[in-house]
This record gives C-alpha cells, structure tokens and sequence, in this order.
C-alpha cells in the first residue's frame, strides 16, 4: 500500500504559537483561564487540561491568575472587560485573524458594505464582528448571499480558514449586484497551500483521508473540498478511528491533517495503515 503526505504536514504557525504562549502562561504555575478551545482539537485541549488550564464559560467567571485569549480572538468589548479585572492577559489571537479584524474596520471606514465570507457562528466571525461600528452581512456559501440586502459598494474578506472555491462563488455572486467591490484577500496562506495539496492528493490515491477534529472548520472544509475530486474521502480524529473494512482493495492512500492537527497525529495514521497493510 501506497502512503501519500504532502511535504509539510502538522499545526500551522498560529496554532503552534498559540499552545506555546499558552503553555508558557502554564509553566508559571498560576490559575489559567479560557474561554472554549484554544485551538479546535482534542488532543490539544486534553493535553493542556491536564497541564492545568480551565476552561470557563465566561470572562466573568475569571476572578484572577492568567486569562488566555483564544487563537480566534475576541471582540474589542470582550477586551475591555478583561481590562478592567486584575488579571494577567495572555493574547494567543493568530495573527492572520487580527489582520482580518483589521481589514474589516479598514472596509468599512472607507465606506464599504462589509460582507465576510465564513460561518456566522464561528468565534473568529464573532470576534471580527465585534470590531465593527454597523452590522456586517455574513455568508457561507454563494448560495446565502441575499441580492436584496446588497449595497452598491461592498467590501469583502473571508474566514481565514475558509475554501478559496467557496470564496470566489461568493465575489461572482456579489459582482451581480455591486457597481464597487473591494476585496481583501484574508484567507491564510498556510491554508490556501493545505487545500491545494489536498486536491491534489486526492486526485492521485484510491483513499483520501483527512485527519483533524470534526468541530475543526478547516478540517471539514478540506473534508468537503478532498469528496469534490475523490469520492472514496473519509475523516478521522486519530489512528484508533481507522477500520480495516475501509481499506479493502485500496493501493494507495493520502493523508492530510487541518491546521490544527498535531504530525504526531498523522505519523499515528500512518504507523496504522501499515500495520493493517502487512496482514
């Protein structure tokens, strides 16, 4: 059997940031906070459970030691609130979603309908939305972009996880209506090269297997974008997800993680399907 990885696989750079500072904050040995997942993955989350990081429904429910501020961001509200505690703020927010924050603000001060292409209940878009003075509409897909709610000059930018092919659906669909359209372009390069590499995986192999938690957005967007080029395409959290009836008849299997995926992870998947591949 045939084992396929792209040259870089494992955690991108605003993940891996974003468990260091949160496991320096821990090496301190003073209460940590969070308000839900630091990244979306289990592995991640339990590990740094285990190493003493709380997990708490609200800001106020922080009454001192260390608040981590999750790699999605927050809102400039939700930052205002901390301030105002005695607490030591640790700010894990990617640097590709402050960008997007501010690409936002930047539209709409120059007068443009901000519309963003991604999930309207992530916590990135919420954060993102916090940022702004006016309502901003949000779509997922081409298909959710209401004409009738259009402006006439419209300021686009995207999930910074979000599917490119999904993204250009969207412009298409908004150059039907807007006579001015802006875009900036916030969708992660680490991201835009991941999905690249999985179309192209996935065309090459009998099996397309994407590994990464199922609440992770990237991961079921590349789930979702490996099915369009290789219908034979499952998900899995870890290796102990992985049958050996799913591997009947196949030669050759590519593997690809999310942005939040440890290596370690995919060397677990690959160590598997050896094994099975030897009986």
């Amino acid at each position: 059997m045939r084992i396929l990885t792209p040259k870089k696989i494992g955690c991108c750079f605003g993940v891996n940031r974003a468990v260091k500072l949160t496991e320096e904050a821990l090496s301190k040995g003073v209460p940590a906070y969070i308000t839900g997942e630091l990244v979306h993955n289990d592995t991640i989350t339990r590990k740094l459970s285990e190493r003493g990081l709380r997990e708490v429904k609200s800001i106020n429910d922080v009454k001192g030691g260390t608040l981590i501020i999750r790699a999605h961001g927050i809102s400039p509200e939700e930052r205002a609130k901390v301030e105002t505690k005695r607490i030591e703020i640790v700010d894990a927010t990617c640097p590709i979603v402050r960008q997007a924050q501010i690409a936002a603000k930047k539209l709409e001060e120059e007068g443009y309908q901000v519309l963003i292409v991604g999930d309207k209940d992530h916590a990135e878009i919420k954060g993102i939305l916090g940022h702004l003075s006016d309502k901003a509409l949000v779509v997922a897909n081409h298909k959710e972009v209401d004409q009738a709610k259009l402006k006439y000059k419209v300021g686009l930018i995207f999930q910074t996880t979000h599917s490119v092919e999904l993204c250009r659906d969207v412009v298409a669909e908004v150059m039907r209506v807007a006579h001015e359209i802006k875009i900036i372009n916030t969708i992660c390069a680490d991201i835009r090269k991941r999905q690249e590499d999985a179309v192209k995986l996935a065309q090459e192999v009998d099996l397309m297997i994407v590994v990464g938690s199922h609440h992770s957005s990237n991961t079921l967007k590349l789930k979702k974008l490996c099915h369009k080029y290789n219908k034979n395409t499952i998900q899995i959290e870890n290796s102990k997800d992985l049958k050996p009836a799913e591997l009947k008849g196949v030669k050759s299997v590519g593997i690809i993680g999310g942005a939040s995926t440890p290596d370690i992870l995919i060397e677990e998947v690959k160590k598997k399907l050896r094994k099975i591949g030897r009986k």
